[in-house]
Parts: C-alpha cells; sequence; structure tokens
C-alpha cells in the first residue's frame, strides 16, 4: 500500500464524495459500534466531511484541520483508521504539479453486518469488553416478536398483477439500467494480509478431536485475523477452537472464540520466551553493515509476531503488556506501512535502547512518520535510522561566537536601570562601611513603625 504521508500539506486541495445515503441508523452505528474502535477524532473526521459546506467543490486541507481542531498528523492517523475500517476510500490524482485528494465516505455497516465481520468485532471487543460488548449486541439486535398471532400480510402478486411475458422477457429499459449499477456493495473490503498459516497441519490436528473440520470453511477469515493480530500458531488455534465448540451439539461458536482469546492472550504467552538480542555496542559499525548482535536481533524481529515481540521484552525486563500497548501494536499493524520486522525493531528502539518502561503512542506514531517519509521497509534501513538518531541524540549542542543561536538570533542582554541597582552610598566612612543614621532619621522610623501596628491591631479587632 502506497503511503501518501508526504504528497499531503495544508495546502493540499481535496474534494468530498458520497457512495452511500447516510440514515439515522448510519450515524448510531458510527457512534456506538465503530467509535470505540477507531476513537473520537477519526469519528469526528467523518462528520467533518460529511458536514463540509459544499463538499463537492475543491477545498484545502487547512480549512479541514481548523474545523477539526487538529493538526496534519492527527488527521492522517484519523484518515487511515477511517480507510481501514471501509468508511473511506481516499484516492489522489497529480496534474500539472498541483495534487488532489478525493475522499469518498461510505455508509457504516448495519450492525448485524458489523457483528458478522471478524475484524471489527474482534477490534471492538478488545476495546470496550465482553460485558459491554454483549450490551452493545442486545441493544442493536431486534428483538423477536413474541406474540404467536396469524401472519395475515399479503404478498406482491397478491397485491399486482404482472404480465407473465414481463418477467419471462425483461423490458428493455430494466436491463439497460441494471448494467449501470454496481454489481456489489461500494464499501471497499475489510481483508487481512497473505499469511503462512499452514491450514493442512490445523486440519491434521483436528482429525484427531471431536471438531468437525468441513464445518469450519466458513470461519476461515476469522482464523487468519486471529493469527494475524496474536500470532497463534496452529497447535494453539486448534486448542482455542475446541474450547469453542460445544460438545452436546457440536457447534463452533465464533464469539466465544474471539472471548477466549481475548481473555486469555496474557495467560497464553506468559510461558513463552522469545530471545531477544542484546544491545549493541556503543561503537557503532559503518552504515549499511551490521554487527553480531544486529543480526540476531534481526532475524528474531523477523520470525516474530509484534505482539509476541513485545512480550519477550517485556518478559525479559520484569515487565508486563498493557491493553493500551495492544492498541498501540494494533494499530502499527493495521496501518501496513511497514513489515512486521521493521515494526519490531521499532518497538526494540523504544523500549531497550532509550529504556522507556511502556510504549508511547505519541512517540511511536513520530517515529512512524519519520520512517514513512524516509522509505524504511527493511530491517537493514530500520537499523541504519537509528543509528543516525542516536547520533542526534549525542551529540552536544553547541552556542554560536557572538551570542547568536537558534538559527542566528542575537542574543538580548537586559540591563537594569539605574533605581533597580543595588544602591551605594555617598558618603562611605573611611573603614568602607555606610555612614550611621542620624538621630532625626531613627525617630521618624520608629514613628512609622509605630503607625504601621496601630493601623495593623486595628484590622485585628474588627
Amino acid at each position: 500500500m502506497e503511503d501518501s504521508w508526504h504528497q499531503l500539506s495544508p495546502k493540499t486541495g481535496f474534494v468530498v464524495r458520497l457512495a452511500d445515503r447516510l440514515t439515522e441508523q448510519s450515524w448510531q452505528t458510527l457512534s456506538q459500534l465503530y467509535q470505540p474502535v477507531i476513537g473520537p477524532l477519526a469519528a469526528g473526521a467523518f462528520s467533518g466531511l460529511f458536514w463540509l459546506p459544499q463538499r463537492d467543490h475543491l477545498h484545502r486541507h487547512a480549512v479541514l484541520l481548523a474545523t477539526l481542531g487538529v493538526d496534519l498528523a492527527h488527521f492522517y492517523e484519523a484518515r487511515i483508521r477511517l480507510e481501514a475500517t471501509g468508511l473511506l476510500t481516499t484516492t489522489v490524482t497529480q496534474a500539472s504539479d498541483l495534487t488532489t485528494f478525493t475522499y469518498t465516505l461510505h455508509a457504516p455497516l448495519l450492525p448485524a453486518a458489523f457483528f458478522n465481520d471478524d475484524l471489527l468485532s474482534v477490534q471492538l471487543l478488545d476495546a470496550v469488553g465482553e460485558d459491554f460488548y454483549r450490551e452493545l449486541v442486545a441493544q442493536n439486535t431486534p428483538a423477536p416478536a413474541t406474540d404467536a398471532g396469524q401472519d395475515i400480510t399479503k404478498t406482491f402478486l397478491d397485491v399486482f398483477q404482472v404480465v407473465g411475458g414481463e418477467l419471462k422477457q425483461l423490458p428493455a429499459a430494466v436491463t439497460a439500467s441494471r448494467q449501470h449499477l454496481p454489481v456489489s456493495s461500494t464499501a471497499p473490503q475489510l481483508g487481512t494480509p497473505a499469511t503462512d498459516f499452514d491450514w493442512q497441519l490445523l486440519g491434521q490436528i483436528l482429525e484427531h478431536s471431536y471438531v468437525d473440520a468441513n464445518a469450519l470453511q466458513a470461519h476461515r477469515q476469522l482464523f487468519l485475523t486471529e493469527h494475524a493480530t496474536y500470532g497463534i500458531d496452529e497447535p494453539t488455534m486448534a486448542r482455542f477452537i475446541g474450547e469453542a465448540t460445544n460438545l452436546a451439539t457440536n457447534q463452533f461458536d465464533a464469539e466465544q472464540f474471539k472471548r477466549l482469546i481475548a481473555q486469555q492472550f496474557g495467560q497464553q504467552h506468559r510461558g513463552q520466551t522469545v530471545k531477544t538480542a542484546a544491545p549493541a555496542s556503543a561503537a557503532a559499525p559503518a552504515a549499511g553493515t551490521t554487527n553480531r548482535a544486529e543480526q540476531a536481533l534481526i532475524q528474531v524481529a523477523t520470525a516474530t509476531p509484534p505482539v509476541n515481540f513485545l512480550q519477550a521484552i517485556k518478559k525479559q525486563t520484569g515487565g508486563f503488556i498493557t491493553d493500551g500497548e495492544q492498541r498501540i501494536v494494533r494499530d502499527l499493524v493495521g496501518r501496513q506501512l511497514f513489515p512486521t520486522s521493521v515494526l519490531n525493531l521499532m518497538i526494540y528502539h523504544v523500549l531497550v535502547d532509550e529504556d522507556r518502561p511502556t510504549l508511547n503512542k505519541n512517540l511511536l506514531d513520530t517515529i512512524a512518520n519519520d520512517w514513512s517519509k524516509a522509505g524504511i521497509q527493511t530491517p537493514a534501513q530500520a537499523i541504519a535510522k537509528i543509528r543516525d538518531r542516536q547520533k542526534a541524540a549525542q551529540q552536544p549542542k553547541t552556542r554560536r561566537a557572538g551570542g547568536r543561536r537558534n538559527g542566528g538570533t542575537p542574543t538580548v542582554r537586559e540591563t537594569l536601570p539605574d533605581w533597580a541597582k543595588k544602591p551605594t552610598t555617598a558618603n562611605p566612612t573611611p573603614t568602607g562601611k555606610p555612614a550611621q543614621y542620624t538621630a532625626q532619621q531613627k525617630q521618624e522610623l520608629a514613628e512609622r513603625i509605630a503607625r504601621f501596628k496601630q493601623r495593623r491591631e486595628g484590622k485585628e479587632e474588627s
């Protein structure tokens, strides 16, 4: 996926298109189901694009940034979240050095379609927890009719008369108009990248259990999603499938499967050990080369899913993965800007090189934007970028001679006025000490002190 961050600026133009009509149900679904997944800023960006005056006209991004009250980096983060969840399609055209973005808004899925989507439902479950997830399902699922009355609803043919010949040979106006209609939904498909998941091995493991492997074909996308998100291997996947299958009915419960993984994820990885390479020595090798420690780190980073890699570092340092860190890693994977090895090196750099106890979203966003602009796509490029960052941090900040700094701006030296300077005695004594007070000055000072005490005592009595 090509990153368009380098083409984006406040002066860049954009237009907004609508792929679907948005109803009251659409806005309710956006607020209740999508917003916990994409965040309030992305939901606000969707609303801002929809309600933008004359949205089909060319606008500059500066107008949208002012409306949302955010900077360009935060808008880009919100935009890619809308794209990842199928709410936005972005296209870019360039003609005569003029770059224009077209933002096409798609209506949110109906609640039933949302809950049946593996990617969206799993993300929502992780964001709100099991109890609130059940409440959302119950609230957005129509309750079945309780009365068992007789159904007397008329059918179409009971009310309307249709000539049989017109149904056998459709009129030309009907067939011609259908050719211009979209074949499927205009909403973009949510997908997962290709994985090396061994379906044959999973099938062989399930053959020795009571689970019907053939009945699981409809859930292949769900298994791929869990594998890509948590790095679950085939034997562990088979164990979760068995625990989510009813022994009496032999029916697989997809919702129970998602809940089990979300609940047991932390325990699942506590027993696993992933060796991470030690930090490189202070004397870094020349650019373009890697030492043995870095080569070992690259090998582990390439072969380990990001969450497992994070868990291994946490285990070695005696820490644990927080819920916020899980969301941060999941967001980095969902952006699809870097391969797994590069993401792991980014995590390693923050936790080990910079010795931070937890992952910080703002810091990782800054590093990700920097690496994206630099086109970092390989572990060797990532290590070279880390070296540059470390060298820049180690360089002492020098000041130019002549009192100039901050881009050549001269340093202003302020001088105290005469009245603020330390007073000097006009008539020093021969010993260099100031002259003593006269008798009249002492009497005046005593009178002022007495008046001050009288005023103070009068205030206390009142």
